[in-house]
Parts: structure tokens; C-alpha cells; sequence
């Protein structure tokens, strides 16, 4: 495998565990660890790191080695506008692409997420909401996209919402619930226009600032 590949390799290994949460904000992060992971060279996760950093994903600390980026509330909010049009975008390229199949996963995902909502299951919440947008990121044929809408995924991370109050949380998570199915009929109709303005005008839009 090139060095290219390698790197890119451990590019969308680091992006993944930190949008999984297994990388806590406060986690050092170190060039040996993913090595060892990953079982590969360090040229590549070096070249890795460094170009996360210059994505403002993670940030170097000297003779320790990389952390998450510790961003503040605007900066979320910044972050969850450009999402939203990436996504949006992602999401009007791939519509031609969707089959019947993709709806049924859809439509499989938001009825799992109704259950993580129903037992309060934050983490898995985040990890089939995240499955949803996948499957029409996937069909977009656009790498590049794909790639920028991972790095942006991953500066924001999965715990963008939070809320001590968790009847306040989960009422947000099941509105967005709802918009998936909004964004599935979407699909159905093969309305990309229409899509493309729910999904950057009501579901990534960022009315819930408490909550960020």
C-alpha cells in the first residue's frame, strides 16, 4: 500500500474514533499509538496529524504529542452552518444515486434511532444518526466532499449537543428524528431542490444555541 494510502488510512481512523467518542477532548494522542493500531509506519500517521492540525481537527502539544481542538460556541455554530451546506450538497449529488434499498436502510436507521430515544441511549443515538446521513453520503461520488464533511464531523465531534437535562436532550433528538423522516420523503419524491433546502434551512439550521 503507498504512503498516500497509508496516510489517508489513518486520517479516517482518527476522524471515526474521535466522531465515536473514543477520544476524549482531553486524550493525548501520540504518533506510536496509532502506529501500534493501525500496525503501520510513521511516516504516514505523521503526515496524518500534521494534516489535522492544519485542518484545525486536532492541535500539536509539544513533547507530549496531539489532543482534540477545543472549540467554543461560535465556533460550533460556525462549524454546523458549513455542515449544513456540505451535507446539503452531498445529500442533492447523490440523489439520482439512492436505489429503493437505501430508503428501506433509511427508514431501518430512524426506526433504531426511535429505540435509542425511547431508552435514553445518547451514544448509540449518535452513531445511527450518523449511519442515516452516511448512507446518502456515500451514494454523492464526490471523495472530496466526503473528506471535508469528515473533517468538519470530527471538529465539531458527536457531543455538539449536550444538556444536563436529559428530557430536554432527548426532545431534541427525537425532533431530529422526525426531520430524517422529512428528508427520506425527500429521497422518495427525488426532490433535490426541495432537500437541499430542508436540510440547510431546518435540520442543520441552529436553533437549539442552549443545547450546543
Amino acid at each position: 500500500m503507498s504512503t498516500i494510502s497509508l496516510r489517508n488510512m489513518a486520517t479516517k481512523s482518527i476522524l471515526d474514533r474521535i466522531q465515536h467518542g473514543d477520544i476524549s477532548p482531553d486524550e493525548i494522542i501520540t504518533e506510536s499509538q496509532i502506529c501500534d493500531t493501525l500496525n503501520i509506519s510513521r511516516t504516514p500517521v505523521r503526515e496524518a496529524l500534521i494534516e489535522l492540525v492544519a485542518n484545525g481537527v486536532l492541535e500539536r502539544i509539544p513533547r507530549k504529542g496531539y489532543r482534540i481542538c477545543d472549540i467554543d460556541q461560535k465556533q460550533k455554530i460556525n462549524a454546523y452552518v458549513i455542515l449544513g451546506v456540505l451535507d446539503a450538497l452531498a445529500a442533492k449529488l447523490s440523489i439520482n444515486n439512492i436505489t429503493d434499498q437505501d430508503i428501506r436502510r433509511m427508514n431501518e436507521t430512524i426506526d433504531l434511532i426511535d429505540i435509542a430515544i425511547k431508552y435514553e441511549n445518547y451514544s448509540s443515538y449518535c452513531e445511527l444518526q450518523e449511519k442515516f446521513h452516511r448512507i446518502y453520503i456515500d451514494r454523492c461520488d464526490n471523495p472530496q466532499l466526503e473528506k471535508m464533511l469528515e473533517e468538519i464531523k470530527a471538529s465539531v465531534s458527536r457531543y455538539t449537543y449536550f444538556s444536563e437535562n436529559s428530557e430536554k436532550l432527548f426532545t431534541l433528538c427525537r425532533a431530529m428524528n422526525e426531520e430524517h423522516r422529512e428528508i427520506v420523503k425527500f429521497f422518495e419524491r427525488r426532490d433535490a431542490s426541495g432537500l437541499e433546502d430542508y436540510l440547510i434551512n431546518t435540520h442543520w439550521i441552529t436553533k437549539h444555541f442552549d443545547a450546543i
